[in-house]
């Protein structure tokens, strides 16, 4: 008997659509991203309660905002299905066309794009809006995670740290012209994975104290140059006031005294901590929220903050632990593929996530500069929401791969140890009657 012949694989006999050949890769991934959007679409309905009465009081229709919501969230679970059955092959192969067409979006959304927030964010094509910068941040990880996968010592040579962050300050400077907080979370995912994936550390602690000197000499410029942050042709003049706002406030009580325009540039941070103070154990009850109807972007940028005031410190605890849960479930996907692009890749996605949130609520709760970003696969659904959806199939994707390949080792630790009982049981010979004599009377 053969090795091969050992080892025989069933064929599914199940269709395509079936829940189990559908729905595949680690449970544990699926369950996060359910109780998250079961969480989103509590908040954002209530959140968006307000703008949908006053759609209604104007002829609009009243659930045309949740309803897209709701449309995001089932295109991203179709695209999250979609890309969890792609051979991760394909990412790898065409990693560099993908960066190619990021950056040529980049570009063009710097002269042709629409404004979101005062800045160019989005572009419209066939009447649906997205952000590049989205589906930068991913192509970038993926350039990355393919780069680091070399062997033989090529990883970690100088050319290819130079190709790897040659690209990263190609993708990050059009995405700092617009969306400061997005292009340093990027780099410092770059930089971390890189770090991981063996990258040359010579050059890696020349671009750290390289990295800290720009800043530090940016800083100064701010500071002692007016019309740097006053000239309005970058977001850095932005930047410096919500961080110089920020460091005044540290530490200061909500009140009038301290917030003299409190309807004004402190609106945003002065009714994300009322809503947080008004939320107690188990907070004010669902859609009773009081700030949702002052904050200017309940449903996006400060979510957590209404979340909190209707759910209390309870509903806080829960998304925590829920992001905790997914960062150290994508660590153990990690661990346990063999091949350094797969590994990377997870890696990167899970901190670009986890990042996010976590910056998210520390902006809520007044421990972080506002940056605008928003809570993954809790805040409302927009290009963000479908990307993250595409990270979210991925990861499914490497956990059904290692848990094939697993599978794979089992049948094949199974067939050799057929092959060796069947050999070390020696053949019995057949045994020959002898004949019997017939005794004559």
């Amino acid at each position: 008997m053969s090795e091969e012949s050992a080892i025989v694989r069933e064929a599914p006999t199940q269709p395509w659509w079936y829940p189990s050949r559908l729905f595949i890769g680690s449970k544990a991934i699926w369950v996060i991203m359910l109780v998250l959007m079961s969480i989103s679409l509590w908040i954002v309905f209530s959140s968006t309660s307000t703008k949908a009465f006053g759609s209604w009081a104007s002829g609009g229709g009243f659930f045309s905002m949740f309803g897209k919501h709701v449309l995001s969230m089932i295109l991203s679970i179709g695209i999250c299905v979609a890309v969890s059955h792609i051979p991760l092959r394909y990412f790898r192969r065409y990693a560099p066309l993908f960066l190619i067409l990021s950056f040529i979006s980049l570009i063009f959304v710097l002269f042709r794009g629409q404004d979101l927030n005062e800045a160019k964010r989005q572009i419209s094509l066939f009447g649906i809006s997205f952000q590049p910068s989205e589906l930068a941040r991913l192509a970038l990880i993926n350039f990355v995670a393919t780069q680091l996968r070399f062997k033989d010592g090529l990883h970690a040579s100088v050319k290819n740290f130079w190709i790897i962050f040659g690209t990263t300050i190609l993708i990050c400077g059009p995405i700092f012209k617009e969306n400061i907080s997005t292009a340093l979370i990027l780099l410092s995912v770059v930089f971390c994975i890189s770090y991981i994936g063996g990258a040359n550390r010579k050059w890696l602690s020349r671009l750290f104290w390289g990295g800290l000197a720009v800043l530090a000499v940016l800083i100064a410029l701010l500071i002692f140059v007016p019309s740097i942050r006053e000239g309005g042709a970058t977001r850095l003049g932005t930047g410096y006031a919500r961080i110089e706002r920020f460091v005044t406030q540290v530490g200061a009580p909500i009140d009038t005294d301290t917030y003299s325009d409190i309807d004004g540039k402190d609106l945003q941070i002065v009714s994300s901590q009322r809503a947080i103070a008004n939320s107690h154990l188990l907070g004010v009850g669902f859609g009773k929220s009081e700030m949702r109807n002052l904050l200017p972007e309940p449903y996006s940028d400060f979510v957590f903050s209404i979340l909190v005031e209707e759910g209390g410190i309870a509903a806080a605890i829960l998304v925590v632990l829920t992001y905790l849960a997914l960062f150290f479930t994508i660590g153990g996907i990690g661990r346990r593929t063999n091949n350094v692009y797969q590994t990377l890749l997870v890696l990167g996605i899970g901190l670009i996530i986890t990042l996010q949130a976590f910056l998210h609520m520390l902006i809520c709760v007044n421990l972080f500069p506002i940056t605008g970003q928003n809570l993954p696969f809790i805040s409302r659904g927009g290009s963000s929401y479908l990307v993250t959806g595409i990270y979210f199939g991925i990861l499914l994707a490497v956990s059904n791969d290692n848990k094939r390949k697993e599978e794979e080792r089992i049948a094949k630790a199974g067939g050799m140890n057929q092959i060796v009982s069947a050999e070390a049981i020696p053949e019995m010979p057949p045994i020959e009657s002898e004949p019997i004599e017939k005794v004559e009377p």
